[in-house]
């Protein structure tokens, strides 16, 4: 598709003047506006005919469903024009071009023109915040002259606004259209005069007018410091464990082992923090004599430990447990294998412990063994003992994690060491294990409602893009400490950059607390430039420009205020100065992935392929999720199928 520039006369464009002084006649007595030649036939023109005719051609261009973009790839080119059903504000003009047109030869005859009207109207959630809400914003005469003038390469409306364009900012524009008789440029007779109706999408039940919220046009939102103390934990718990060896045939063990592990070391847990609160002894004897016997003496055993544990502790909370276990089959050959036997010896002892027989039987066959005092001397006097586990549970309060997964001796300094170390965890920062410190925060707010924790725990969420649970935390954080103003404002923010997921009225009810906070807090910018996103996120684009222009008065403007303009901009069809924001933002920060995307979405609403696609991988290549957005986008519903977009696929 190729076009050439448009040129013409403005010959027989005028302003018309409101017909309120005027005398009005709907239609002549017989409902007919002229008798023309149109396409080599004779037709009679009515004023029923032309309002069928506009009722058509506005019921064509109110489509709210979808964003109207380019459907053809103008990439060629380095001007464009409007497509059917696009429209713009441009140098002071309303400039528009409808899917269809009302077809002007039929009726220009005869110093007949068509006057299109046009005015605006505020949405109705904003009447009180719009000043003004309504108004007009001028005529456009077009007679013969103009129409031959202007038609091709294709027909637009260009609508000198009478007002200050910013009014226009947000409104519902709406269009009608007035037939009437002409002589030197002075109004003689109105022949058919139309009712308003919407230019463009017709507003919604819900939020704006405008089609471009769902083309998601990406603000950037100025996220408060929130001020988040690291918080310190512990293990929850551990198990150390001791190992009481007795002579053989004996109940007797050495009391001083036990006595410098409860003095040395479990008092020492106690003192940290960590307290005993299960004991459990193992009694056991090694294979010598018969295992009836044996039972027996490992009841003993066990039992003699538990007497003398007791009046060591003296403490009555501890629950201590114990039980005779008999032989211990499972120690000998676990040490058989560390001894310093030989490994045929090792061999030996290993086919007769795990052979058939009963442990009677099996003992015989062991002492039967031509090394057996050896084996006597370096394993089995290590069997006749009572083993016993300390389970050490954290009690001071419920800062702590997991249990120290790995049971080592009572008296070890690396079990100290477990029992001194107080770990640290911060807020998200971008470094170390997410998934770990994710977990860890889990863990932490399951046993303690901080308000910290979940302040801590939102900026996790927020650093891997789970908004919803970032919000979520830093509401249950605002809940625990009402008047942490930090948490509001970071509660705010967050809800602000996703605002599209929530209601109209709970977007209002945002826009209430940014009042509230901005009067408390003035000196605050950033409370001002996200009042802005909202203003823009409840249709309020006035308000939001209005408030962009005052924070950009007199300083360098930043990237994402820049931006963030160019969003407001685009949604008032402001299309080459949202342009020039996007761009005065990417010379600011080359880095901005919301205003490559956006700019992409200028390009494809122009139907400017090579450009879009360019933006578009500029903004993929600086976040990757950008691209599960291209395609559910209505932004990129025509160009989607140019085999230029595969790379996004």
């Amino acid at each position: 598709m190729s076009f050439k520039r448009l040129s013409g006369s403005n010959t027989g464009i005028m302003a018309v003047a409101l017909l309120g002084t005027l005398a009005f006649s709907a239609c002549t007595p017989e409902g007919v506006i002229n008798k023309t030649k149109y396409n080599g036939e004779k037709i009679t023109n009515t004023c029923d005919g032309f309002k069928e005719e506009v009722t058509a051609l506005m019921s064509a261009n109110n489509n709210t469903a979808q964003l109207v973009v380019a459907e053809y790839d103008n990439s060629e080119f380095d001007y464009y024009y409007l497509e059917p059903g696009q429209y713009e504000i441009k140098d002071g003009s309303l400039n528009w071009r409808f899917a269809g047109d009302i077809e002007y030869e039929k009726y220009l005859h005869k110093g007949v023109a068509i006057t299109v009207t046009a005015t605006y109207d505020a949405l109705d959630h904003l009447k009180g915040m719009e000043n003004p809400s309504n108004g007009t914003i001028g005529s456009l005469m077009v007679d013969r002259a103009y129409f031959d003038a202007n038609k091709e390469p294709v027909f637009m409306y260009k609508l000198p606004i009478e007002g200050n364009p910013a009014d226009l900012n947000g409104k519902q524009i709406k269009i009608s259209f007035m037939v009437a008789k002409y002589k030197k440029g002075k109004l003689k007779k109105v022949l058919c005069k139309t009712d308003e109706s919407p230019l463009g999408p017709v507003s919604p039940a819900c939020c704006t007018f405008q089609p471009w919220d769902k083309a998601d046009l990406q603000s950037v939102v100025a996220m408060p410091q929130v001020s988040i103390q690291d918080e310190k934990y512990r293990y929850r718990g551990f198990t150390g464990t001791l190992d009481l060896i007795f002579p053989e045939n004996s109940v007797v063990f050495d009391k001083k082992i036990l006595t410098s592990a409860i003095t040395d070391y479990i008092n020492k847990y106690q003192s940290l923090g960590y307290k005993v609160t299960n004991i459990n002894l193992d009694g056991w004897a090694s294979l010598g004599g018969v295992e009836t016997r044996n039972q027996e003496l490992s009841e003993r055993r066990a039992k003699a430990v538990f007497e003398d544990l007791s009046k060591a502790l003296n403490d009555s909370t501890v629950k201590i447990s114990y039980a005779g276990r008999g032989e211990d089959w499972t120690r000998l050959t676990l040490l058989t294998k560390a001894s310093s036997l030989s490994a045929e010896e090792q061999q030996s002892v290993m086919s007769v412990a795990q052979g058939a027989g009963t442990n009677d039987e099996k003992e015989a066959a062991m002492r039967k063994l031509p090394f057996w005092q050896k084996l006597v001397e370096n394993v089995i006097v290590n069997t006749r003992h009572t083993f016993v586990t300390f389970k050490f549970d954290y009690s001071p309060d419920k800062m702590y994690v997991d249990e120290y997964p790995s049971q080592m001796p009572v008296v070890s300094e690396e079990l100290l060491r477990v029992a001194n170390e107080v770990m640290t965890i911060g807020a998200y920062n971008g470094e170390g294990d997410t998934k770990k410190g994710m977990r860890t925060l889990d863990i932490l707010i399951g046993n303690n409602k901080k308000a910290n924790l979940f302040a801590m725990r939102s900026t996790y969420h927020f650093g891997t893009k789970d908004i919803a649970s970032a919000i979520k935390d830093i509401d249950e954080a605002l809940a625990l400490e009402g008047g942490n103003v930090q948490y509001a404002m970071a509660g705010l923010a967050y809800k602000t950059k996703y605002s599209n997921n929530y209601s109209l009225e709970q977007r209002l009810e945002m826009m209430d607390q940014y009042n509230d906070l901005v009067t408390r807090y003035p000196d605050n910018k950033s409370l001002y430039f996200n009042r802005a996103v909202m203003m823009d996120k409840i249709g309020y684009i006035s308000g939001a420009l209005a408030e962009y222009s005052e924070l950009l008065e007199g300083v360098d403007a930043g990237a994402a205020q820049l931006n963030n303009r160019g969003v407001a901009k685009l949604k008032t069809m402001r299309t080459t100065e949202a342009e020039a924001d996007f761009r005065a933002a990417l010379d600011k920060n080359p880095s901005l992935a919301e205003a490559h995307f956006n700019l992409a979405l200028v390009y494809a609403y122009r139907g400017l392929t090579n450009k879009c696609v360019e933006s578009l991988a500029a903004a993929v290549k600086l976040d990757a999720t950008i691209k599960q957005r291209i395609f559910s986008n209505p932004g990129f519903a025509v160009l989607k199928d140019n085999p230029k977009f595969d790379q996004f696929r």
